[in-house]
């Protein structure tokens, strides 16, 4: 018979536009989920549906009749057919029922199947779900595996057992029948095959349900592939996703054309069988109501211990760190053994604070020359001594005025803050009055001969090593002056070594604010003949605050040593090009730049220039690049950027070094400019072997058509012997010094000033 489980009329029948047609009876009904799913979908999409089960799976007799009275009845009608049965209903009836949109599910009959194809109807098919399924299952057992039909599923299973190898085992297949489990037992119990797993492709219905449960209960671990068996004790398998199925069979009847398309599936396993596929991202089922309150209590106990670990991790690592914050900072300030006074780390610590705060103060650099010679002579037991009482001496005399601290050598440190000079003076000098006091020691008076170095923070470009280097550098030369008083520190009174310490330890800490500390200075080059401005050469003089004025010569390499001589060198050519756009100077005059060779390690740096020059104005020719530190044979990246800048425009010549790299430069290099350093000319005009070389070296220039420019003369004899040798451009301190491009030019353009 037929079931209409919605409730209709005959009145009401007509305006239903789908059907769905299931194997099954009222009380078994067989794909109720995905029935369902095919129910709310259909009504969300605003359309009207009918579902009908077929009682008898060969889809004949009394029911098969009112199936398709209903059919012929409904108008625009879309049927969908669920497995053979439905598909055998329609095949059979598909001429008096005239066209329609049909789509089917779950066909395995291959005459059904070849129908569907010939038929243009779509198929969403299970058979890749199976054979998923059952390659899934093999592996995950590793044992072989008995398929268990009937009906049209048991003329599948040997289909699928004879051509398909799983686990390196075949399937055998066997029939799910009345007659077959005792049979089925004695092939088993033969040795044929392992009575161990099974895997149910047989339709879910009251008799195959009952059949197996006879093997559960024999011991058999059933697998399968319809979800209506996950509730009848299967452990799982590849199953299929009814909501996902459900919206592929609309999708197809939505769409014209036949094709055949595999139903969404996915892993699925039982509870109990969870540890098996850890890890593997499997959806679970079967756990009770009871168990899933359990395990979300558990999972949410879980978190919370997770939580409260990592709060007490938490907790111990900020007690941890505070700890060692601690001891840091004990180490720091750690005292002094025999003064008791705080040593080096802690006045450094204390002077960083006030330097970042921008608050100025002043450092005193206390030594004692008897103290010095005691410890040079080892005498341990007096310097131990003196020290304490040198100690109280000092503390008596800055009060609270100031910070002291002990260095390293018998020296000391104070720290003051005086916002007034007079005041700061009128205490060191109070402190050399105090020091210069014979010290009582065991009934002896012992003169400690005391230098005073003081030095005042000037906020940017200051560190607590410098500030002390300088002091001590002051204090250095008390001695000089005839008479002991504190010497305050002058710029350009710190030694060569000791300058170079404080610039390389500043450049590490990089420079900010350049265009405040640097000038921008060109040293012109000259026409021999006529005394006439050919270009110059820009240059960086470092207007230290501290220091004084530092040649290129000292900072350039320090800069290189610290990696901030690209950022120094960028500001140059960025600061040089727009002076030479806002002085407008007359053409025909060459300007060269320094530059490191790191610049042409860049791919970007060509591109780079040239848009400097075009928004400052400057033509690519009147610009020279003079390269430092280039290494031949250069690397391919330096070499593209060095064709790249000779087809803009742009002059090249190489900084001079040792092993005449650039006679060699030449030969290798598409260089414009050759720069003969001063040491090749120093020995004109009395050395012939020079004259020669040098003569020899303009012949070669002149037939590679290279410009050579004659540096550091400073003698008017050599000047004459280098322009009787031809040489046209020249420079150096007998022909000018080095000054701003502005005063260069304006000098230039008076003729006054230039005769």
């Amino acid at each position: 018979m037929l079931l209409l489980l919605l409730g209709w009329g005959g009145q009401a029948l007509a305006a239903h536009q789908t059907l769905v047609i299931a194997p099954g009876s009222p009380g078994h009904r067989q794909d109720a989920t995905l029935v369902q799913a095919l129910v709310d979908e259909i009504e969300a999409r605003g359309s009207q549906v009918e579902v009908a089960y077929l009682r008898n799976q060969g889809g004949r007799g009394l029911p098969a009749e009112q199936a398709l009275a209903l059919a012929r009845g409904m108008s625009a009608l879309r049927v969908i057919l669920l497995h053979d049965p439905a598909v055998a209903f329609y095949r059979r009836h598909a001429d008096s029922l005239g066209a329609m949109a049909a789509v089917a599910y779950g066909a395995f009959d291959p005459e059904h199947r070849d129908w569907l194809v010939e038929q243009d109807i779509p198929l969403v098919d299970l058979r890749p779900v199976l054979q998923r399924s059952l390659a899934w299952v093999a592996h995950l057992e590793d044992a072989p595996l008995v398929l268990w039909g009937e009906g049209e599923a048991a003329a599948l299973s040997p289909s699928i057992a004879g051509s398909t190898e799983l686990a390196g085992r075949r399937l055998r297949w066997e029939r799910l029948g009345r007659d077959a489990l005792p049979w089925a037992e004695r092939r088993l119990a033969s040795g044929e095959v392992v009575r161990d797993m099974g895997f149910l492709v047989a339709s879910p219905t009251p008799e195959t349900r009952q059949r197996a449960d006879v093997l559960r209960r024999q011991g058999w671990h059933l697998w399968c592939l319809d979800p209506a068996w996950l509730e009848a004790g299967c452990l799982g398998g590849v199953i299929v996703d009814e909501a996902a199925a459900a919206s592929q069979l609309l999708d197809a009847l939505a769409e014209e054309g036949g094709g055949v398309q595999p139903a969404a599936a996915v892993p699925r396993v039982h509870y109990t069988q969870r540890q098996r596929v850890a890890g593997q991202g499997v959806a679970t089922f079967g756990m009770s109501e009871a168990l899933a309150e359990r395990q979300r209590r558990g999972g949410w106990l879980v978190g919370v211990a997770l939580a409260a670990g990592v709060l007490a991790l938490l907790l111990l690592l900020v007690a941890g760190w505070a700890e060692v914050r601690r001891r840091r900072r004990r180490r720091l300030l750690q005292l002094d053994e025999r003064t008791r006074l705080p040593e080096w780390p802690a006045l450094a610590a204390r002077m960083n604070r006030y330097l970042h705060q921008e608050y100025p103060f002043q450092l005193c650099w206390v030594g004692f020359d008897r103290l010095a010679q005691l410890e040079e002579s080892q005498d341990p037991a007096l310097v131990n001594r003196l020290l304490p009482a040198v100690a109280r001496r000092l503390r008596k005399l800055v009060g609270g005025q100031a910070y002291l601290a002990r260095l390293e050598g018998g020296a000391f440190a104070i720290m003051a803050f005086f916002t007034d000079e007079a005041q700061a003076r009128l205490f060191v000098e109070r402190l050399q009055r105090g020091l210069n006091d014979s010290i009582e020691l065991g009934g002896e008076r012992h003169l400690l001969l005391p230098r005073l170095g003081v030095v005042e923070s000037q906020g940017e470009g200051d560190s607590p090593r410098n500030l002390l280097r300088a002091a001590a550098s002051a204090a250095d030369r008390v001695l000089s002056d005839g008479e002991r008083r504190p010497r305050w520190f002058r710029p350009g009174e710190l030694e060569a070594a000791s300058q170079q310490a404080a610039l390389l330890d500043e450049l590490g800490r990089g420079v900010r604010h350049p265009a405040e500390q640097f000038l921008i200075r060109v040293n012109p080059c000259y026409r021999l003949g006529n005394r006439r401005l050919a270009g110059g050469s820009f240059q960086l003089e470092w207007q230290h605050p501290r220091w004084g004025v530092i040649a290129p010569g000292t900072w350039r390499p320090l800069a290189r040593m610290s990696q901030e001589i690209l950022g120094l060198e960028r500001y140059l050519l960025s600061a040089g090009l727009r002076q030479l756009g806002e002085g407008a100077p007359m053409p025909g005059l060459s300007w060269s730049f320094p530059i490191s060779a790191q610049h042409l390690e860049s791919p970007m740096f060509c591109d780079w220039l040239e848009a400097r020059c075009e928004e400052r104005g400057v033509p690519h020719g009147s610009i020279e690049l003079c390269v430092d530190g280039l290494s031949l044979p250069p690397s391919d990246v330096a070499l593209q950027n060095l064709h790249r800048l000779r087809e803009l425009g742009v002059g090249l010549s190489i900084e001079g070094g040792e092993g005449g790299a650039e006679l060699l430069a030449l030969l290798r290099l598409p260089l414009t400019v050759l720069r003969l350093p001063g040491d090749l000319v120093r020995g004109l005009p009395g050395n012939q072997r020079a004259v020669l070389l040098l003569k020899g070296i303009r012949e070669t220039a002149v037939m590679l058509g290279v410009r050579v420019i004659v540096t550091e003369l400073d003698n008017a004899d050599r000047l004459s012997c280098v322009r009787g040798l031809g040489y046209q451009w020249g420079s150096g301190p007998l022909l000018g010094l080095a000054e701003p491009l502005a005063s260069l030019l304006q000098r230039q353009a008076d003729p006054m000033t230039r005769e």
